[in-house]
């Protein structure tokens, strides 16, 4: 299970989710995420690995790759679909998903990720956009510790 964040960004940041015009979003080209978390690197840290996925007949690979990033007690696949142009240099995407999983919020890196960025997270587990103070991450977690708990009790009551 992951905790999920749409980053999305428009000419004012400050449509609603699922309501911004085609005309305001500006996308993200492929090269530009890239260099962003070459540059959070520098300040907090972590590791970044571009992969591209296990051939997949429901996936178009030349649309379809991810970006694995890995901080201390938490990692983030960062999924680019969905292009709205290409090009062999450049590839633009209105919306990147973020699927988070670990321990602990990445906070700080989302936080400049953003800022860098000049984006916002929108938060698919609150419905929310996504601020440092306040986010659906502890519910989240909440939730997996909860499954993980119950899981573990029922494996323990059946007998193999």
């Amino acid at each position: 299970m992951s905790w999920s964040l749409d980053l999305i960004r428009t000419k004012t940041n400050s449509e609603s989710y699922g309501e911004e015009k085609d005309d305001d979003i500006i996308p993200f080209k492929k090269y530009e995420i890239i260099k962003t978390l070459s540059e959070i690197s520098e300040i907090v840290d972590i590791r970044i690995e571009e992969t591209v996925p296990v051939e997949d007949t429901e996936i178009d690979l030349d649309s379809f790759f991810i970006v694995h990033v890995y901080g201390k007690n938490w990692s983030i696949e960062f999924l680019f679909y969905n292009w709205c142009e290409y090009s062999e240099k450049n590839m633009t995407y209105d919306i990147i998903e973020l699927q988070v999983r670990g321990s602990t919020e990445p906070k700080e890196f989302l936080s400049l990720l953003a800022e860098k960025l000049r984006a916002r997270l929108f938060d698919m587990s609150a419905g929310t956009f996504w601020t440092y103070n306040g986010s659906g991450f502890s519910d989240w977690k909440n939730l997996c510790d909860r499954i993980a708990k119950d899981l573990s009790d029922t494996k323990q009551k059946i007998d193999f």
